[in-house]
């Protein structure tokens, strides 16, 4: 015997059962309903904040003979390692402070030396007293994590780049 239902009013469902199916609908249309992070678009950095946001080291050393921005030669090895521990901490206000930190090259020296620095040429070039560079220094790449700038130098009459890598 089929028996019919004739009372469609009042479904037979527990009072339990439809909390529940009524929450879990609820949940699905408020996530379904979440915007994603995905189209969030986190505006660049400035370089100031980039430069000043932490203390860079010197990572790597190299000579660029053609001045193409790409070092032919790592002369990282010939870099006294006592240079490589040394901290460059760039302030918002255009002085700094390099850190000799545990490896100092010269006992006598200080353990801190202040520096200015500053931009040039629509912050293609970083200019400064600090001491991996006296002058101005080519920004090659600044992003995050790194920074690699180029200087010019002159030997003997003639001249070639000197390409340092630093890192956070």
């Amino acid at each position: 015997m089929i028996v019919y239902r004739t009372n469609f009013n009042n479904p037979p469902m527990k009072p339990a059962v439809s909390k529940i199916l009524a929450f879990v609908v609820l949940l699905i249309a408020a996530v379904s309903c979440k915007k994603s992070d995905n189209n969030v678009v986190t505006p660049a950095k400035s370089k100031t904040t980039l430069l000043t946001q932490a203390s860079w080291k010197i990572l790597s050393v190299g000579i660029d003979a053609n001045k193409d921005g790409v070092a032919e030669t790592d002369v990282t090895s010939s870099v006294p390692a006592c240079q490589f521990d040394n901290t460059y901490s760039f302030k918002t206000d255009s002085t700094g402070v390099m850190d000799e930190a545990a490896l100092k090259c010269n006992s006598t020296d200080p353990q801190t030396k202040p520096f200015t620095w500053g931009f040039k040429n629509n912050e293609t070039i970083l200019t400064g007293t600090f001491s991996f560079t006296n002058g101005d220094a080519t920004i090659i790449t600044m992003n995050e994590t790194s920074l690699i700038v180029s200087t010019t130098e002159d030997s003997g009459g003639s001249t070639y780049n000197i390409i340092a890598t630093m890192k956070h």
